[in-house]
Formats: structure tokens, C-alpha cells, sequence
């Protein structure tokens, strides 16, 4: 038998991987430079030098793409593990130190800033004239939420949030401060270094959820 016979499924599915890959790269620099909505899955295909029924048959729709690059972007590779079972995360939540927490978070808050923050932008700006990416954008905002709740149960359940401060309402604020709009603002908009924004997120998350330790 043919030895290349065997190798065939492993090349197909590299390919495969290599034109879904390059889709999303194609997608994702349309959507920033020219908006979700005039983006049409033709340009797509043509930035991505497929044919247009290829992108058809890889995503099926434009929110299809949208939806993959948001999940991707979050947690920074293709592979299916959420955000919270990352390493990054487990070393955030393993961390005994609330001071060092926040550090750590801020670290993760950035990264995830970085890799998002366009994409964001995108997404809440057709949220208002698509229904179904304003359901998609909520969404992300609840699960942001969810993952952020995780970090403010770990300080009050050390007795590390500042006196008066809910689990809640230190949720709420770690969800206002640490998202990815913050990060555009300040870094892609304003021209914060990226490390200033990382400094200065942890020290602000410090101040605003932590009691004093010298109370």
C-alpha cells in the first residue's frame, strides 16, 4: 500500500485548519477596517483568496465568523478550553496573596484587551442595527461577568474585599473597569504603552476591592 495514503486525512484536516485560519484572519481585518455590516462574505473570500462558497462552507454565515474570532480572541488560540480552565487563570486563582491576585488578573484582563479590543469595538457598534449580535454582545458581556464573579467570590471569601464592598458589587466593578473597551480607549485610542495599561489596571482593581491592610 501507498504509505501516502495514510498521511492523506492528516493533510486535509492541516488544510482545512490553514483555510478556516485564514478566513477568521480575513474576516477579523475587514470587520475592524470596514465595519461588521459592510463586510460581506464575498470581500471575505477575497481577502482570504477563497472562493466565496468555501467561507459558505466552513462558517456558513457572517455572525458564524464573528462569533469563532470573539471565542478565539478571549482565550488566544483555537483549541476548545475555556478561559477559566486556562494556566494563566489557575495560577491567578491559586494565588493566595489578594494583591497579587489582582496583579496577575490585571495580566490577563490586558492580554485578553489586546487580543479583543477591535473586535469589541466592532461588535457593540453593529450591535445596534443587527438583533442577533446585539444577543450575541450581551452575552459575552454576561459571561465576562460570570468569569469576573469567579475572582470577587475568591477575595470575599478571604475576607480581602475593603469593608461595606459585596461579592456583588465587586463583581460589578471588575466588570466596568477590566474590559476590553477600557483597554481601547486607553491603549489603541489614547496611546498607553501596554504595560502602563496592565500597571495601572491592577493598581486601580487594588484600590478600588481591597481593604487597607493597615485598617
Amino acid at each position: 500500500m501507498d504509505p501516502t495514503v495514510n498521511e492523506l486525512p492528516g493533510r486535509r484536516e492541516r488544510k482545512a485548519r490553514a483555510t478556516r485560519s485564514r478566513i477568521l484572519r480575513a474576516a477579523e481585518a475587514l470587520f475592524v477596517r470596514d465595519g461588521y455590516v459592510s463586510t460581506t462574505m464575498a470581500a471575505v473570500a477575497d481577502e482570504a483568496d477563497v472562493a466565496v462558497q468555501t467561507v459558505y462552507a466552513v462558517f456558513g454565515t457572517k455572525r458564524a465568523i464573528l462569533t469563532e474570532l470573539l471565542a478565539i480572541r478571549t482565550v488566544g488560540d483555537e483549541e476548545s478550553t475555556p478561559l477559566t480552565q486556562r494556566a494563566q487563570w489557575q495560577a491567578m486563582e491559586d494565588e493566595r496573596d489578594p494583591r497579587s491576585q489582582l496583579v496577575l488578573f490585571a495580566g490577563i484582563a490586558t492580554s485578553i484587551g489586546e487580543r479583543m479590543a477591535d473586535l469589541y469595538v466592532v461588535m457593540s457598534g453593529a450591535a445596534g442595527s443587527d438583533a442577533e449580535i446585539a444577543a450575541m454582545y450581551d452575552s459575552q458581556q454576561e459571561l465576562r461577568h460570570r468569569d469576573q464573579r469567579r475572582l470577587a467570590r475568591a477575595l470575599a471569601r478571604a475576607g480581602a474585599l475593603r469593608p461595606g464592598l459585596s461579592e456583588g458589587r465587586a463583581t460589578d466593578i471588575v466588570w466596568a473597569i477590566a474590559n476590553p473597551r477600557t483597554y481601547h480607549s486607553l491603549v489603541r485610542s489614547r496611546g498607553w504603552p501596554r504595560a502602563e495599561y496592565q500597571r495601572w489596571l491592577g493598581e486601580l482593581l487594588i484600590g478600588a476591592l481591597l481593604a487597607d491592610p493597615a485598617s
